[in-house]
């Protein structure tokens, strides 16, 4: 029997907005520790952290979006991303759920498209009545913070 394409998408929040990762890109979800160690920089990258034997830089969504940085909350999570060979983490306020959204969904999209913050990248954006979920480009934000994406493999 045929199935409907549905994609999946790990719903965040920043500043009450709701952001959508496609969750193909999401390896696990955790806890802020309490000892990542901050970066001085005025920078996105808040510092870097041993994940999963690896020490991977750590990016703060909420200040790459252009707002302050916010007191530590239980509510955050750290987002373990894969993106090719690259592994980061990003520091969002609170996941709230996985979205699966299937080809019938009421979603816009004009190709990629920037906001009026820095930072504010999405690819379009899924809504119904009552919500408004943006379609987050994380390889678009790791591109402006200065990371490039396209590591290419071991030989």
């Amino acid at each position: 029997m045929f199935q409907d394409h549905v994609e999946q998408y790990v719903v965040f929040k920043i500043e009450g907005e709701e952001y959508g990762l496609p969750i193909q890109y999401v390896l696990q979800i955790l806890s802020v520790p309490e000892d990542v160690p901050m970066s001085d920089y005025y920078s996105a990258i808040r510092g870097m952290m041993k994940v999963r034997e690896q020490i991977i830089p750590i990016f703060d969504v909420r200040f790459a979006f252009g707002f302050e940085e916010a007191e530590p909350d239980p509510k955050q999570r750290l987002l373990l991303v894969q993106i090719g060979r690259l592994h980061v983490g990003l520091i969002v306020e609170e996941v709230t759920e996985v979205l699966k959204v299937g080809a019938e969904a009421p979603q816009i999209s004009d190709g990629k498209s920037r906001g009026k913050r820095k930072g504010s990248f999405f690819t379009g954006m899924y809504k119904t009545s009552d919500r408004i979920v943006m379609l987050f480009d994380v390889e678009e934000m790791l591109e402006e913070e200065g990371l490039n994406t396209q590591i290419p493999p071991h030989p």
